[in-house]
């Protein structure tokens, strides 16, 4: 039986947000009741057991709210002293850990992607760290954060999703093929790498993101010119891709150097060092 409170002197009927989370609370203290003390006890095998028993239960019947109470609160006690999470069922540490990661709360996401295991959240774990890195700190941290608990675990699969998902990202990609085709110019007199830039600033501008800023469109124009002897358009366009490649085909003017008006504008001369060898990049 659910007693609801009533602030003294007032007669109205309870509010049903509230009698949901009383019920909700009064459901997993249930549960509690029945695993903490196992904590306390010292039987963490019991408390895996009780705690997975609890959560399966309530999940199976659309208690998700109340499963993730009793999941999170024994996960936070286990690890007071030192224990893993609760060996719960897999699909609701990847559902509480999504759960979090759009609540924004990443610290505790994390140990429920990691508990996890499934190829989704070791996706999500990545996606997430790259987010996370964007406050602060090496970017190579939080890439050991995902990589080294999967493979504690001996979850391989986990890690090598993790890593792939973590350097996949278009950013990242694009920066490396930028490098090894602009290591390949030769101004105007190679039409295939020209070419290959224009596709690449194309593919990766159509997906959004900061390449399709004003700012980094203007600075890939001046790479463009730089290596490829490709003018810029006179003015600003609507569509970067459709002027480079009218720049590119309708280009008449010869290396080292371009004059576009008053302006001289400068192309290298061929790269002659050693080649910028990347890891295999891993596909899209």
């Amino acid at each position: 039986m659910v007693r609801f409170r009533f602030s003294k002197g007032l007669n109205r009927e309870p509010d049903p947000k509230n009698v949901k989370l009383h019920i909700q609370s009064g459901s997993s203290s249930r549960a509690l009741n029945t695993i903490l003390p196992l904590v306390a006890s010292g039987q963490p095998y019991e408390v895996h057991q009780k705690t997975r028993t609890f959560t399966s239960r309530y999940s199976k019947s659309g208690q998700y709210d109340t499963a993730i109470d009793v999941l999170f609160q024994s996960a936070r006690e286990l690890l007071k002293v030192s224990q893993h999470c609760p060996a719960g069922d897999q699909d609701l540490h990847h559902y509480i850990g999504e759960l979090l990661y759009k609540d924004g709360a990443f610290d505790a996401a994390e140990p429920h992607f990691l508990a996890s295991g499934k190829r989704d959240s070791a996706r999500s774990l990545a996606n997430m760290m790259i987010e996370w890195s964007a406050a602060g700190g090496a970017l190579g941290n939080f890439a050991l954060r995902g990589t080294l608990p999967y493979l504690q675990n001996g979850n391989i699969v986990g890690a090598r999703t993790f890593i792939l998902q973590f350097i996949a990202q278009p950013v990242l990609n694009f920066c490396q093929l930028a490098v090894l085709t602009c290591q390949r110019a030769n101004g105007e007199k190679n039409k295939v790498i020209r070419e290959s830039w224009v596709r690449l600033c194309g593919t990766y501008q159509s997906k959004g993101g900061v390449l399709a800023t004003r700012e980094v469109r203007t600075t890939l124009q001046e790479i463009a010119t730089l290596y490829f002897a490709i003018p810029p358009p006179r003015t600003q366009p609507d569509n970067p891709l459709g002027a480079m490649i009218s720049s590119m085909l309708g280009d008449s003017l010869t290396h080292p150097s371009l004059t576009i008006g008053s302006r001289i504008l400068q192309v290298l001369e061929p790269w002659t060092g050693p080649t910028v060898r990347f890891p295999l990049l891993p596909e899209l």
